[in-house]
């Protein structure tokens, strides 16, 4: 795009701004000071004058009592109370049980829980899966051993039963456990090695210097701050400098309080605002006895959480949405311009823009009338293309002295009792989010499914959605408090800060290094960033926030303090508090036992998400459910897929969010992908060129910014169409391999990326590696993710121990040193990718969309080890059945010169095989043979070439016209004097003459 155009524009509009300042003045004015009201806490890490919790009496166990799978045990508290940040709670009960040979499970909870505080202390198993034991696990069976001793207090260690590795220990420290605060030390190894604790921008290895705090917020993408997400489960990796080997094993600590913790030098302290301990330990280990990291992550999914969903084919496109597409022509234009850049687009959505005055479930009919807005999402259907636009999770609350603000959503959910009230009115809680006053649904009632599916499935036909993204579902309050009690008058109102758009709102930042690039637009931006700050200085446009402050709350007995626990947590909301940015501790839900958001706060997320996953199920019966959440929680993954959030155009943004799609893997939630090019600021065409190629080898792919920035789609600048095409190209002739990916992640909890420590475990230089990472086990993928260069620095794992990798587009073997820097070239429009010898993949010729791709030809790469051996597999099934009628899967296997297949199953493809890659053959073959099913093929009427150490074999197609996969293949090579027998087939004596023209790595 014209970058100084832009810029034009912009200055332009800034003029405007200024003659409209007595509007937004008026607009603004409205609002209340104490929508910004916040207190001013000092979070208890930082706070040298909080109390030492292991200075409390601890416990002591008594009355064990033995069972078939472990035992019960009565804790008593050991001393005076302590009151550290709560009540204690003197008598408790320890269950410990070994569910399964590689699990073990330790909880502990208070004896005497009066039903009323049931939801205080247990989680729930039928809002959080509870993993349950095998009935036949016992100690003796276990690979985990528990050990306890009350000397001087209650302490306990799990560790391994066949080497006696201690895994965790609270040895030398005490258990705390009050009302409103539990806290867990263990001892960990020195320099220990932890991942996980999602969600967290931050690197992966999370260090002995972090402290992960829990507590879902709106807050962009805070840096080592809370986020959206909590998945509370870790992964320890431990390298035995000795026998070169390591050892893996997890935690998950199954609780949805608000809760910290505190990785120091030698320890890490679990400290939770409430709730129960209720821990699952993974010893990793698989049938060889050998433990590992993806083991230990498979185990977490398989029997803690559950496995992910299967998503449908489609979804693995591309995607492409901004908040600022204002009406159709505009959408119209964005698909036409992927289409003229022949960028592959197949799927658009809506942000808010979508919405008559940002009100769920609604289509402004000025912008997006419903009858053309229709007939343009079925133009996209026709087209093979899908449409998805944003249900944010607040509800508007409409004016009662306006009978024209009626809104029949919130109003049928009223009748019915559904939203979460307000504890001192005993009235509905009124919030504020993008349309006003709002109210949000209480996902405690049974009756708040069915009033959602009606809500989403009349508009559906209205709006023929193909998924639904939920937004603000932390859920997300932009004031302190019930602010619209007694206020609901003045709806709609406007959100107490300016929204792009807004006057005053334009965002002239851009990514570091545009200033080199791009020098005297960034001379621009500066100069205008000025004006407008001097401009909206002078009109102040919005209210002065006012604060009050309040210091950390002592413990009273028989009282909890819900919005000022007296843990305070080192929430990123400003003055860390509970109240700011979403919905009040201390509002209530509908349940019999009048269960608090202090409770459930961290849940609403997993909520919403469940519940649009079961409105998507009626409206689209057996059909695979598509839904993109914001908040998540453990266990998230069964029914929603994530994107990482509102990041920034910075190359920080980008880097990082290879970390957070790691950790998402490891937490059950493969669908993951970060905004490409950024949501907040402004891209430029070099970052946005670079991330265009880091985002096509995330699973979940998709381009989103805001409104008052630059406009930022793939076509607007010549350098990142480019990129984008070829970055595509290899995405779209992998789809296959991605989704079979997924497919061993939905039957056994495998990762489909990956880092470079979990598929070379025994390399302790890979352990906080992230600039690279695996997609699947078999290609490496090496982004640039620094500015203004044109190489990368990429390492090449396992070549020490014989791996060989090969490089994707030329399929030229790498020569590299083991733990070797290499130097790649890396122009902008390119990004580099390996594959690694060993690896057969599937492949199909890209098309435009998913559905065009589907219909090509098949390919298979193969990359031989150095042994000249392969293998690799594909899962086939209808791409969007949630209990598939047939499915199939193909092996692939490549050894003795010959590459053959299995099948199992029924599911037909009917595109043909039209060629197959063999990289690594050091001579040319003299002969081929091929077999497809009980048909001897004529070899001769194959094409096949040999180039610099690969064989091209192409010309399949006539022996596969139904299908590639229909009947097994075998496809030989011989040489005089190796043992060539023709292994069955019509051998193809060849003179190596024949041309195919050149080659792209795979065959396309």
């Amino acid at each position: 795009m014209a970058i100084g155009k832009t810029f034009a524009a912009l200055l332009g509009a800034l003029s405007l701004v200024n003659a409209q300042t007595s509007t937004s003045e008026r607009i603004l004015s409205t609002l209340s000071p104490q929508i910004n009201a916040a207190p001013s806490l000092t979070p208890t890490i930082l706070d040298n004058s909080a109390p030492d919790p292991q200075a409390c009496p601890g416990y002591k166990a008594s009355n064990v009592a033995n069972n078939a799978q472990g035992f019960t045990a009565d804790l008593t508290i050991a001393g005076a109370n302590c009151q550290a940040f709560g009540n204690d709670i003197a008598d408790l009960t320890l269950e410990v049980s070994y569910q399964a040979k590689p699990r073990l499970n330790v909880r502990v909870y208070p004896k005497h829980i009066a039903p009323q505080n049931s939801t205080q202390y247990i989680l729930p198993a039928h809002i959080v899966q509870q993993p349950t034991g095998d009935g036949k696990t016992t100690a003796s069976s276990s690979d985990l051993k528990f050990e306890w001793s009350n000397d001087p207090t209650f302490q306990f260690k799990v560790s391994r039963s066949s080497t006696g590795e201690e895994l965790f220990s609270t040895y030398g420290h005490v258990l705390v456990f009050e009302d409103q605060f539990v806290e867990l030390v263990t001892n960990m190894v020195d320099n220990y090695k932890v991942y996980g604790l999602a969600e967290n921008i931050h690197d992966f290895l999370l260090g002995d210097n972090y402290t992960q705090t829990f507590y879902a917020t709106d807050s962009g993408n805070t840096v080592d701050g809370n986020v959206y997400g909590q998945h509370p489960f870790y992964q320890e990796t431990r390298y035995d400098q000795d026998n070169g080997k390591t050892t893996s094993h997890g935690l998950y600590a199954r609780n949805a309080h608000g809760q910290e913790w505190l990785l120091r030098s030698n320890t890490i302290t679990y400290r939770t605002i409430g709730g129960s301990i209720d821990l699952y330990f993974l010893s990793g280990e698989g049938s060889d006895g050998s433990s590992s990291a993806k083991e230990t992550i498979a185990q977490y999914q398989r029997d803690c959480v559950g496995l992910p969903a299967l998503q449908q084919f489609w979804t693995f496109g591309f995607h492409q949405v901004r908040w600022g597409y204002q009406n159709i022509s505009v959408m119209e234009g964005v698909v036409q311009g992927y289409r003229d850049a022949n960028i592959p687009l197949e799927c658009v959505w809506n942000d808010l823009d979508i919405y008559e005055l940002y009100r769920d479930f609604t289509n402004n009919n000025v912008t997006f009338p419903i009858g053309p807005f229709q007939a343009w999402i079925a133009s996209l259907h026709a087209n093979g293309q899908y449409y998805v636009p944003i249900i944010d999770s607040n509800i508007y609350a409409p004016n009662p002295d306006n009978a024209s603000d009626s809104y029949p959503p919130w109003e049928r959910a009223a009748a019915q009792g559904l939203f979460i009230r307000d504890p001192t009115t005993g009235d509905y809680y009124y919030g504020d989010n993008w349309p006003g006053f709002s109210s949000w649904a209480d996902w405690l009632l049974p009756a708040s499914q069915a009033w959602w599916t009606n809500e989403i499935v009349s508009w559906w036909n209205n709006t023929s959605f193909d998924g639904i993204w939920i937004d603000l579902s932390e859920a997300s309050s932009f004031c302190v408090g019930s602010c619209g009690n007694g206020r609901l008058t003045e709806n709609p109102i406007h959100p107490p800060f300016l929204l792009p758009g807004d006057p005053y709102s334009f965002d002239y930042l851009y990514p570091e290094g545009f200033n080199i690039t791009n020098a005297t637009e960034a001379s621009s931006a500066a100069a205008a960033s000025t004006s407008q700050a001097s401009a909206a200085s002078a009109a102040t446009p919005l209210p002065i926030p006012t604060t009050t402050t309040q210091g950390r709350t002592n413990p009273t007995p028989g009282v909890r303090n819900l919005n000022f626990p007296p843990y305070v947590l080192n929430t990123v909301q400003s003055g860390h508090s509970l109240l700011k940015g979403a919905i009040a501790p201390n509002a209530t839900h509908n349940d019999p036992y009048n269960t608090t958001e202090y409770e459930m706060h961290n849940l609403f997320g997993l909520q919403i998400s469940n519940a649009t996953y079961e409105s998507l199920l009626t409206l689209f019966p057996g059909k695979r459910p598509f839904t993109v959440g914001r908040s998540t929680f453990a266990g998230s993954g069964k029914t929603t897929s994530h994107w990482g959030g509102d990041n920034t155009s910075t190359w920080g943004s980008m880097f990082l969010s290879i970390s957070q799609a790691l950790t998402f893997m490891m937490s059950g939630m493969p669908m993951f992908g970060a905004d490409t090019c950024g949501f907040a600021h402004n891209t430029d065409f070099e970052l946005c060129s670079r991330w265009m190629e880091l985002s096509a080898f995330f699973p979940f792919y998709r381009n989103h910014n805001v409104k008052a920035a630059i406009s930022q789609e793939a076509y607007r600048w010549s350098s990142v169409a480019e990129a984008s095409q070829r970055a595509m190209h290899v995405r779209y002739s992998l789809l296959n391999y991605m989704y079979t990916l997924f497919y061993y992640a939905h039957t056994q909890g495998e990762t489909v990326m990956r880092a470079l420590a979990w598929e070379f475990p025994e390399d302790t230089s890979l352990a906080g590696t992230f600039t690279q990472f695996m997609l699947g086990p078999s290609l490496l993928v090496t982004p640039v993710l620094i500015p203004n260069v044109d190489t990368v620095n990429g390492v090449f794992p396992g070549v020490g121990d014989g791996t060989k990798w090969y490089d994707w587009y030329t399929l030229q073997a790498v020569n590299a040193a083991p733990q070797q820097n290499v130097t790649l070239s890396a122009p902008l429009e390119h990004i580099n990718v390996h594959v690694r010898g060993g690896s057969i993949l599937p492949l199909q010729q890209p098309g435009y969309t998913t559905a065009e791709t589907q219909s090509n030809p098949f390919g298979i790469l193969v990359a031989l080890d150095k042994d000249g051996q392969a293998s690799g597999s594909l899962y086939l099934d209808d791409g969007v059945s949630l209990v598939p009628s047939a499915t199939k899967v193909v092996t692939f296997n490549f050894a003795n010169n010959m590459l053959s297949t299995q099948i199992e199953g029924s599911y037909h493809a009917s595109a043909p095989l039209a060629n197959v890659t063999v990289a690594g053959i050091s001579q040319k073959p003299q002969y081929v043979s091929l077999s497809v099913g009980k048909q001897q093929c004529e070899a001769q009427k194959l094409i096949v070439e040999y180039k610099d150490n690969t064989v091209y074999v192409t010309g399949l197609e006539q022996f596969t016209q139904g299908g590639a996969f229909e009947q097994t293949l075998n496809l030989s090579f011989g040489w005089q004097g190796h043992g060539w027998n023709g292994h069955g087939g019509n051998g193809h004596d060849w003179d190596g003459s024949q041309q195919h023209g050149s080659h792209h790595g795979g065959g396309w």
